[in-house]
């Protein structure tokens, strides 16, 4: 015999006995009296895994309700926050290491004080809880958790935020595990932030005399530095990218100093989310020990799309080969870098004219090709360095393969140059940023060149024999997100594709450091990015494909 149970009727069953299950795991574990918060105070150690960033982290904390220190990887950067009688409204700290010029290292302390309106209180890198619910038991790093899950949605974005911590009855406390966090914009279709922090070595109790102590960190005389700053808004000391009042600080004066205007409310949003997760990555690599330094900049609220409009580099037809060989074979460089110098830089020669601006046209291959060509036609004109003209390559080149504004290669740039050569850009005239009619046929003389040469690729020193004794060379790069915000140091970004080249620019010379070398780079985005134009990127593992396929013009 068997029994019929209509579809409301099963419904009904399932709905009870889900609500059954709830509160058996709720009266087993107690979790209604058992809320979700940290202690005032403790100590403890994390490490935070950026799948979106690609950034592994280090910190670690000590916190009470009136002061706290965070180290970030290793202590290389500390932050401290004080709130006494002498700073009522509280008083940050932060200190982290700077290289000269001559790239000798120093500690540099920071100071901003609060005030009424936005006041100092103990950090922490522990998640605000409130909302969290708890919804089982699991396993986490071999200790019985209970997970609480927090889920927000809206029109512009989805995040779901996981906690795991175990309760310590003796000191009705709950002890952090993990924290993951996921979250999704809707308006950029992409993962905004995914998270996944796991804590140890926690401790309720410690000297707080020994560790709150600035005597050895030279804060007595340290800069005081207001909200306007440049260090604060361009260089983002004392940023949270969490926290929406810091980023509507930072995007105000962004706005102002960028001259931005947008549309509508929507397109403002969209632009503020894109430049938040700048901030985000900006303040996450600076506080690591790389060497290197990212800045907001022009390019902080564009889109990877838009970001092409500043490049422009097509990849090379399929097997092309420079019109002149490689003249070294790879035992003539082998004894030719013994002798070469441990910094070059052909800017002291007189090789190099002043950075160029290619705005927001793909022409970054007609700058890098013109720069070889300036580079070579001083070497072989008494030194004579003359601005030759990248119009003329936007205007002209189209029927060799290069699409103007809309990108195109180096090979069809130095074919074109044999062809026709290049005028300078006091006759051609000015560049325009846009496409326009070709004038070659007019000009009084240009200056044709006979061919270009391949040099060896994945060779340190074959780039380094060309650039010294055929130099400046164009080269191609692949620029990612952390290249397009460099402010200073050596760039080293393990995101980089040495097969995905998507920009040309200019390597001028290279220096060493610690016995690693590093290229210098001209770029085509003005002297108000990286180091007044140039940056200083690594030379092992041919970082971001600068070995790739370089090139220099041969008279």
């Amino acid at each position: 015999m068997s029994l019929a149970v209509c579809p409301a009727t099963m419904t009904l069953i399932w709905l009870l006995f889900g609500f059954a299950v709830v509160q058996a795991f709720s009266v087993e574990s107690g979790l209604q009296a058992k809320k979700l918060e940290w202690a005032d105070q403790f100590r403890l150690k994390a490490k935070r895994m950026s799948l979106t960033s690609n950034l592994v982290e280090d910190y670690a904390i000590w916190k009470t309700k009136r002061e706290s220190r965070i180290d970030y990887n290793h202590g290389y950067v500390k932050s401290f926050v004080k709130l006494n009688r002498a700073h009522r409204f509280g008083v940050k700290y932060e200190i982290h290491p700077e290289a000269t010029l001559d790239q000798d290292v120093y500690t540099v302390c920071n100071a901003m004080e609060g005030d009424k309106y936005d006041r100092y209180n103990a950090e922490t890198i522990l998640p605000e809880v409130d909302g969290f619910e708890a919804v089982g038991k699991e396993i986490v790093n071999d200790k019985k958790c209970t997970k609480f899950v927090y889920v927000k949605k809206d029109e512009k974005s989805d995040s779901k935020s996981t906690v795991w911590a175990v309760y310590v009855k003796k000191t009705k406390t709950w002890v952090p595990v993990r924290y993951e966090v996921l979250e999704f914009n809707s308006w950029l279709g992409s993962k905004e932030k995914h998270e996944v922090w796991d804590f140890y070595d926690y401790h309720t109790d410690f000297p707080k005399e020994n560790v709150f102590s600035l005597d050895k960190f030279e804060c007595n005389n340290a800069t005081s530095h207001s909200r306007e700053s440049e260090t604060v808004t361009k260089h983002l000391a004392f940023i949270d990218p969490e926290n929406d009042a810091h980023v509507d600080h930072v995007f105000k004066t962004f706005k102002n100093t960028h001259g931005r205007k947008y549309d509508d409310a929507d397109e403002h949003a969209f632009r503020r989310s894109i430049f938040k997760n700048n901030m985000r990555l900006i303040v996450e690599t600076n506080r690591q020990n790389l060497g290197y330094k990212l800045t907001i900049n022009n390019f902080s609220d564009k889109t990877s799309d838009e970001m092409t409009k500043y490049m422009g580099l097509m990849r090379r037809p399929e097997g092309a080969v420079g019109t002149v060989p490689f003249p070294y074979t790879e035992k003539d460089v082998e004894d030719i870098v013994k002798d070469l110098p441990k910094d070059y830089d052909t800017r002291l020669l007189g090789y190099v004219t002043y950075v160029k601006n290619q705005e927001d046209c793909g022409s970054c291959w007609t700058f890098g090709t013109t720069a070889a060509v300036e580079g070579a036609l001083a070497r072989i004109n008494g030194g004579r360095l003359m601005s030759l003209s990248n119009q003329a390559l936007v205007d002209c080149t189209w029927a060799f393969g290069a699409g103007g504004c809309n990108g195109g290669t180096d090979i069809a740039a130095y074919d074109w140059m044999m062809e026709y050569g290049l005028p300078t850009e006091a006759e051609y005239g000015p560049y325009t940023n846009k496409d326009g009619i070709c004038n070659i046929k007019n000009m009084t003389q240009t200056f044709p060149i006979r061919g270009y040469t391949n040099v060896s690729p994945l060779s340190i020193g074959a780039l380094k024999v060309a650039l010294v004794n055929h130099g400046p060379l164009s080269v191609s790069v692949h620029v990612t997100r952390a290249f397009g915000q460099y402010s200073s140091g050596i760039f080293y970004d393990t995101t980089c594709d040495e097969t995905l080249l998507n920009h040309e620019v200019t390597l001028v010379g290279y220096g060493e450091r610690d016995g690693d070398t590093f290229w210098i780079l001209k770029n085509s985005w003005g002297p108000s990015w990286g180091l007044s134009g140039y940056m200083h990127i690594s030379a092992r593992d041919n970082v971001c494909g600068v070995a790739t396929e370089p090139t220099y013009v041969v008279f």
